[in-house]
């Protein structure tokens, strides 16, 4: 019989020591971390059994830690809590790292104190969990907000779908659903079978979305009769409808015929993180709600009869569009109305292999939250293309579009001013707009970035401003030096006289607050002149030129932003009005 390596056997016990020692100093740093912390580090078995528990126990569950051993982590918790820390486990048990999950401790004297669950399966021994306790208050979560009929306000129902998708699916494995509810009878129920019949009803069917919804807490009044609900599958839309149905026979009038509009929609997170699961889900209750972009009718025939990961899916398509670059800058002039000269031109997005303007793509780029990462792609670009050749010439000034949403949003304002604050090479040659498909939201904060920008020496306007969401009132807010007049007070403006006490106020407000105008969508000569007459100080359309693009064909740096209506006049850019007499270069081919 062969002597055994004795190198082998003490490699090997070495190797077990090594690992029980490191093992033991893990244990004895998580220890030091949950008394450093004032968290409770906690050990179970898969039946949520505890083998181990140390620190803030008393303040967390309301018993010594010697004792937890005794008991099961369902006993800690209300029984409603029960069965999510079931699918917790579930979770954990499958490989998934579970991140502060709500729940409320059960004190031995009745008293309620709200938790936080983190937890993942043991890395060295299958079939346990490592668990951390921590107050919910570190977590800062936003406090939910209810309207008086107890139902939860859109922000708060917002905050309660992130915390429902980051749990996953429900106990029997299927996917949660979204349901959205219309309801545009309650005004006219009002009227005629009066305000406490009405009322009743409102009471009792929200009431009833309270009851359908997980956890008696994600039913939500969106304003406007609408309405939404998370709901487990078993609940069927059907069973809602007819339900409200029936509610208003039985409280208002036998002869009722209410007809509510009902859609619903799967909430499979599938591969999916939770982050973009909620994104999408706020993206179509955003849809639904917000001045009538997305009806009930719409939802039921598109987004409701597919999943939720098809919103996802186009998420990931442009954020795939963002990293990879795979977009376009095109130039379109701005000339001073009083000398012709082009004062600067606007950088355009376009997407590479459409022909459609890049307005939709924008807009759901604003709505699911990542209009903050094409805003820093774009911007990024354009600081290389005025550091290049292309437009690395003095003489040239851009200006770039930057969506409301970027300067509200911190992550993305933070990175945003980390850019600016090294383009101080630039100041005088850049500047940028303030664009918003929908309102605004947080103004004060708005500003706050607007001024530190103009601080470092940047000029900011408005777009759009006259229509939509850039209203008088953000000119009472937002200290700008620019303002880009709406492009539907401009289009007509000679043939409709109706809008010129429009242009004709909103110029002379500029003036008086000393804030420059910028006139849109000018297709001919008559209407910049008339502009003129108004003293607006620069104009921007297909008059004076279209998006376009640098020729790269042309040799001087200078030549490739002509164009047939522009020329070169002591190092300044003009618009002519019409081709130069002698082409001393080819010139750049309007996009």
């Amino acid at each position: 019989m062969p002597d055994e390596d004795p190198l082998a056997t003490n490699g090997s016990d070495r190797h077990q020591k090594d690992s029980d020692t490191t093992l033991t100093q893990s244990k004895n740093a998580y220890i030091a971390f949950a008394f450093a912390a004032a968290d409770l580090l906690l050990e179970t078995v898969e039946d949520g059994r505890i083998v181990f528990a140390v620190g803030a126990a008393m303040s967390l569950v309301g018993r010594p830690a010697r004792l937890l051993s005794q008991m099961t982590l369902h006993d800690l918790f209300k029984p409603s809590d029960r069965l999510r820390i079931s699918k917790a486990f579930n979770r954990m048990a499958a490989g998934t790292r579970v991140r502060h999950l709500l729940l409320q401790v059960q004190f031995p004297n009745g008293t309620e104190v709200p938790v936080a669950l983190c937890g993942y399966a043991h890395p060295e021994q299958q079939g346990r969990f490592l668990l951390v306790l921590t107050h919910s208050g570190t977590l800062r979560t936003p406090k939910l907000r209810k309207e008086g009929n107890g139902l939860l306000n859109r922000e708060s129902f917002e905050a309660v779908a992130e915390t429902i998708l980051s749990e996953g699916a429900d106990e029997t494995g299927e996917d949660y659903r979204l349901t959205l509810l219309d309801l545009p009878e309650i005004a006219e129920l009002r009227s005629r079978a009066g305000v406490e019949a009405t009322a009743r009803f409102v009471n009792a069917f929200s009431e009833y979305l309270r009851e359908c919804s997980v956890g008696g807490e994600a039913a939500a009044s969106l304003g406007d009769s609408r309405y939404g609900l998370i709901h487990s599958p078993d609940i069927s839309t059907e069973d809602i409808q007819n339900t409200l149905v029936e509610l208003a026979k039985s409280l208002i009038d036998p002869k009722e015929q209410l007809n509510p509009g009902v859609a619903s929609i799967s909430l499979d997170t599938g591969s999916i993180s939770s982050e973009e699961a909620t994104r999408a889900l706020i993206y179509t209750v955003n849809r639904f709600t917000s001045d009538g972009r997305g009806t009930i009718q719409e939802l039921a025939k598109g987004a409701a009869s597919a999943r939720l990961s098809v919103t996802v899916t186009k998420m990931q398509e442009v954020k795939k569009v963002i990293s990879g670059g795979d977009f376009d800058i095109y130039f379109q002039p701005i000339v001073d109305l009083w000398n012709n000269a082009v004062h600067h031109f606007e950088c355009l997005l376009r997407f590479r292999g459409s022909d459609e303007s890049p307005y939709t793509t924008v807009t759901f780029a604003e709505d699911v939250g990542i209009v903050g990462e094409l805003d820093i792609a774009v911007f990024t670009r354009v600081l290389e293309i005025m550091r290049s050749g292309l437009g690395a010439d003095k003489a040239l000034k851009f200006s770039v579009n930057l969506s409301g949403r970027s300067l509200t949003e911190v992550g993305t304002a933070a990175r945003l001013m980390q850019i600016i604050h090294k383009a101080q090479d630039l100041r005088g040659r850049l500047m940028f707009e303030l664009t918003e498909s929908a309102e605004l939201g947080d103004l004060i904060a708005a500003n706050a970035i607007i001024q530190e920008i103009r601080a470092r020496g940047f000029l900011v306007g408005l777009d759009d401003f006259g229509a939509g969401a850039a209203a008088f009132h953000y000119l009472r807010a937002l200290a700008v030096d620019h303002v880009k007049i709406d492009g539907s007070y401009i289009r007509q403006v000679t043939n409709e006289p109706e809008n010129l006490p429009f242009v004709r106020a909103i110029t002379q407000l500029c003036r008086e607050l000393k804030i420059a105008t910028i006139a849109e969508h000018i297709e001919d000569r008559e209407t910049a002149n008339l502009l003129r007459t108004f003293n607006v100080r620069y104009g921007q359309g297909y008059y004076f030129g279209r998006p376009m693009r640098p020729s790269l064909q042309n040799g001087a740096d200078q030549a490739r932003w002509l164009t047939p209506v522009t020329q070169w006049r002591n190092g300044v850019l003009f618009f002519t009005g019409e081709a130069p007499a002698k082409k001393t270069a080819k010139t750049a081919a309007p996009s």
